[in-house]
C-alpha cells in the first residue's frame, strides 16, 4: 500500500517538488510517539502533532485498503515549529489504514496499518510496570515464543528519558515528545516487556469489544503520585502544595537541576517525560496500579493529588463527558509498618476515594489473588497479574460500556445491630453476594472493650452479610479482611460470567485503643501450609504446625467444622504439637511478622478435641511461651487443674483455658497471673501423654477478656502434684491472706 500510494505521489508532484520537498525533511516531522501499525481512539478527533516550518501547510490523509480516502484534513504550523492536523476518526474494527502526511504539497511520512479502537492509559508504578514475560503464565508463554493478536496495539514508552535502563536527566518542563517510544502489537516479540496487567486487561476488553484495543504503555517503578501531576496543576492547588512541601517532597523549579533531580518523587518528572507527549491522544479511559511509594503519605494527601491528576488528564486528554475514567487496584499484601494495618487502612482509603466520584471511579480487593513472587522481584510484586487485569477489565465493562449498573468493589452502605449480630448491608454488590467457599473467612466482631475475634457470618440476602460471635452478646462493630495475612477472606459479588469481585475491606465502627483480630489461619487446622508476608524476600509458605514425637496431617474425617482437621498419632507415652508462629532469621527466632503476638486481651482460648484411639490420652498442658525459658500454663476451665482427660470415646469434646489463671512454669501450687502476662507471645504448645494415641484437634476460638484483673492467691492444694507445689501453694494461700489484710 505504501508503495503505491508514494508512485501515486511522486507522478502527481513530479521532479519539481523533489528538492523542495527533500530540503524540509530534516525539520518536518511526526513526534516519535506516532508509528506504524499505532492505534487512534475510534469516533473520536485522531490528531497528529510535529515540527514544522512557521506557517507550511500540513495535509492529513487517511486512506482504506483500496487506497480510496477515507478523511483528510489540513492546518499551519504555528509560529513555535510544531503542529496538529487532525481528523474525524472512523469506527473500530478490523481493518488497517495509511495515513499520508505532506507539508506543502510534499510528502514528508507515512503512518501504516494503523487502526481504530479503543485506547486506554496504563500508568502508575511497579506492579504496572511488571513486565508480561515475568508474569505467572506470561513467562512461559515467553519461553515458548507464543504470538498474540496484531489487533493489540502498544505504545511502549521508555520508563526513562534516555533509555530502557539508564535513568537519564528529566527536564523540569513538560515535553513534547517521547524519545525511543515505539509501537509494536502482540504479534511482535517486545509485547512481553508490556504491563502484564495491561495486556490482560487489553486481551479480555478485545474478547468483550470484538476490536482491536491500544494502550499507551506509560509506568515506571517506585514513582510517587506527585511525580505524574505536573507543577502547574500542583501550584494551583494551594492545600496540595502545603501537603507536599509539609512532607519535603515539593521541589521549587530553581533547584531542579541535572545533578538534583529525580525521576521518581520530584513533582512533574513522569508528567513531564511520559504524559505530556500524549495529550494528543484521545483515551477513553485510565488503568492505574500506583501508591506503594506513597504510603508513608496520609490518605487526605493521596485522595488530594488523586482528584489533582484525574482532574489534570480530564483536561489534557479533552474528555468532554465528565471526568476521565481511571480504574485502579487496591495494593498488594506487603508489611510496611510494625503493626501491619497501614495496608489495609490505604486499602479502605481507596474505597473512599472512588466513592466521592463513583460515576468515573473503580477500585476493588486483591487481597485474594496469589502472593507468590520471583525472588529477583521481591515480595512486594506479586507474580499474578491475569486477575488484576480482568477485574480492572470487568470495571472498564459496566463503568465505560455500560454492561453492568455496579463496577466497583462493594462497600459498607449501612450496618444494623440486633438479636447479638451485625448485619451489613453493602452497595455495588453486582449480581448478589457470594461466598468462595463453604465457610466464611475474615470476619470479625467486637463489644464494646474493641477487643475482636474471629466470627461467623452468612449472607442473608443479595446484598447483606449477619456477622456475630455467640460470645459477643453486644457486639458494635464488624470487621471484613481488616489486618495482614486476609487471603483467606472470602466474601465477593457475582457478575454474570466474569470472575467475581472482593468485597472490599471493611470495619463498621472504628474504637480507640482496639485490638484487631489477625487471621490466625492455624486456629482451623485446615492446611498444612499458611503463607506469611514477611518484609523481604524471606516471605512464602510455611509449615502450619508442627510436632514432637508424633505425626500429623490434615484430613476431611478429622474436621470438626470446615473441611480439614489436624490429626495427630503418636506410639510414644509424650508428645506435643504446637502452631508455627515463628520462623528462623539467621541464628535468631523471630514471631511472624504478620501474627498477632498480644493475647493479653483475650479471656479464654477454646478448642475442640476427640479421641479416636483405645486409650485415654491426656492433655498435660498447654504452654505459653514467651521464649525459650520463660512460659506459662492457663487453667483448664473452672478445674483448678491445668490438665484435661480425653476419654476414647471418639466423642468431640470442648477443651476451654482460662486465661486470667495462668501458672508460671504450669506451677498449680504458685500465683494464678492474668492475661496480661501473654502481652508478647512467641509459641503455644500442647503437651500430651498417652499409649498409642490418635487425636483429632480443630476449631480454637478465642473470647475477650471479661475476668477479674487481679492476680490469684487462692491456690489449691488439690492440684499440686509435688512438694514444691505444695510448698508454693502454702506461700500463695499466705500472700492472699497478706493481701486482704492490707486490701
Amino acid at each position: 500500500m505504501k508503495k503505491i500510494l508514494s508512485i501515486i505521489l511522486v507522478v502527481v508532484f513530479a521532479l519539481s517538488c523533489m528538492p523542495f520537498a527533500a530540503a524540509q525533511d530534516v525539520q518536518t516531522r511526526l513526534y516519535t510517539v506516532y508509528g506504524d501499525g499505532m492505534l487512534f481512539q475510534q469516533n473520536n478527533e485522531a490528531i497528529l502533532a510535529g515540527v514544522a516550518a512557521s506557517g507550511s501547510e500540513i495535509t492529513a490523509t487517511l486512506y482504506n485498503k483500496e487506497s480510496e480516502i477515507v478523511a483528510s484534513a489540513e492546518s499551519a504550523a504555528t509560529a513555535d515549529g510544531t503542529f496538529t492536523v487532525s481528523f474525524a476518526a472512523p469506527s473500530g474494527g478490523y481493518e488497517e489504514y495509511t495515513i499520508v502526511l505532506m507539508k506543502d504539497g510534499s510528502v514528508f511520512d507515512s503512518l501504516e496499518n494503523v487502526v481504530f479502537g479503543e485506547l486506554w492509559l496504563a500508568s502508575g508504578q511497579s506492579n504496572m510496570q511488571y513486565p508480561l514475560g515475568q508474569a505467572k503464565g506470561g513467562f512461559e508463554d515467553m519461553t515458548n515464543g507464543k504470538k498474540f493478536s496484531k489487533w493489540l496495539r502498544v505504545l511502549m514508552v521508555p520508563p526513562y528519558v534516555n533509555s530502557y535502563s539508564e535513568i537519564g536527566f528529566v527536564p523540569d518542563e513538560p515535553q513534547k515528545d517521547i524519545a525511543g517510544a515505539q509501537w509494536v502489537n502482540g504479534e511482535n516479540e517486545f509485547i512481553y516487556n508490556m504491563s502484564a496487567v495491561a495486556f490482560y486487561f487489553a486481551e479480555e476488553m478485545m474478547k468483550e469489544l470484538d476490536m482491536p484495543v491500544g494502550i499507551l504503555n506509560a509506568p515506571l517503578g517506585g514513582s510517587l503520585i506527585a511525580s505524574w501531576i505536573s507543577r502547574e496543576k500542583i501550584d494551583s492547588d494551594v492545600e496540595l502544595k502545603n501537603m507536599l512541601k509539609s512532607y519535603g517532597a515539593y521541589k521549587e523549579s530553581a533547584d531542579w537541576t541535572a545533578e538534583d533531580q529525580n525521576v521518581y518523587t520530584d513533582v512533574g518528572a513522569n508528567y513531564n517525560h511520559k504524559i505530556e507527549a500524549l495529550r494528543s491522544f484521545r483515551p477513553v479511559g485510565m488503568i492505574w496500579y500506583q501508591g506503594e511509594s506513597d504510603i508513608g503519605f496520609s490518605d487526605e494527601y493521596y485522595a488530594k493529588a488523586f482528584d489533582a491528576m484525574q482532574d489534570l488528564y480530564t483536561d489534557i486528554f479533552a474528555h468532554d463527558n465528565g471526568d476521565l475514567p481511571i480504574i485502579f487496584t487496591n495494593l498488594a499484601e506487603y508489611f510496611y509498618t510494625d503493626d501491619g494495618l497501614v495496608l489495609p487502612d490505604r486499602n479502605i482509603a481507596f474505597g473512599k476515594i472512588q466513592a466521592s466520584r463513583p460515576e468515573s471511579r473503580a477500585t476493588f480487593g486483591i487481597y485474594d489473588i496469589p502472593i507468590t513472587y520471583l525472588p529477583a522481584t521481591g515480595v512486594i510484586h506479586p507474580e499474578h497479574k491475569k486477575e488484576i487485569g480482568e477485574r480492572m477489565a470487568l470495571c472498564a465493562k459496566g463503568m465505560v460500556y455500560g454492561k453492568y449498573d455496579s463496577f466497583t468493589g462493594a462497600t459498607v452502605q449501612s450496618t444494623e445491630i440486633r438479636d447479638g449480630a451485625v448485619f451489613v448491608t453493602l452497595k455495588n454488590v453486582g449480581g448478589g453476594l457470594v461466598l468462595n467457599g463453604k465457610k466464611a473467612y475474615g470476619f470479625a466482631v467486637c463489644g464494646a472493650d474493641g477487643v475482636y475475634v474471629e466470627a461467623e457470618a452468612e449472607i442473608v440476602s443479595a446484598n447483606t452479610i449477619k456477622v456475630w460471635n455467640e460470645n459477643i452478646e453486644n457486639p458494635v462493630s464488624a470487621s471484613y479482611a481488616y489486618g495482614m495475612g486476609n487471603g483467606r477472606a472470602n466474601l465477593a459479588c457475582l457478575y454474570e460470567g466474569e470472575n467475581p469481585l472482593p468485597v472490599s475491606i471493611f470495619i463498621t465502627e472504628r474504637a480507640e485503643n482496639a485490638h484487631y483480630w489477625s487471621d490466625k489461619h492455624w486456629t482451623d487446622c485446615e492446611s498444612k501450609e499458611i503463607w506469611h508476608t514477611l518484609g523481604d524476600s524471606t516471605s512464602g509458605f510455611f509449615d502450619s504446625w508442627s510436632a514432637e514425637n508424633a505425626v500429623i496431617s490434615f484430613n476431611p474425617t478429622d474436621a470438626h467444622e470446615g473441611e480439614n482437621g489436624l490429626n495427630v498419632t503418636a506410639e510414644k507415652k509424650k508428645f506435643n504439637v504446637k502452631p508455627l508462629l515463628t520462623f528462623k532469621d539467621g541464628i535468631k527466632t523471630e514471631s511472624f511478622f504478620d501474627a498477632d503476638t498480644d493475647y493479653s486481651d483475650y479471656g479464654t482460648m477454646s478448642f475442640y478435641v476427640r479421641n479416636n484411639g483405645e486409650n485415654p490420652v491426656m492433655l498435660d498442658k498447654v504452654k505459653l511461651l514467651k521464649n525459650n525459658t520463660m512460659w506459662h500454663t492457663p487453667e483448664v476451665n473452672g478445674t483448678g487443674d491445668t490438665s484435661f482427660v480425653i476419654p476414647a470415646d471418639g466423642e468431640w469434646h470442648l477443651v476451654t483455658l482460662n486465661l486470667n489463671c495462668l501458672y508460671l512454669h504450669g506451677n498449680e501450687g504458685g500465683i494464678g497471673f492474668t492475661s496480661k502476662k501473654l502481652e508478647k507471645i512467641r509459641d503455644i504448645e500442647l503437651c500430651f501423654k498417652g499409649e498409642d494415641a490418635d487425636l483429632s484437634i480443630d476449631d480454637f476460638t478465642f473470647t475477650p477478656n471479661d475476668g477479674d484483673a487481679k492476680n490469684s492467691y487462692d491456690a489449691s492444694f488439690d492440684t499440686a502434684d509435688n512438694i514444691f507445689e505444695i510448698f508454693c501453694a502454702i506461700v500463695t494461700n499466705f500472700l492472699g491472706l497478706f493481701a486482704k489484710l492490707f486490701r
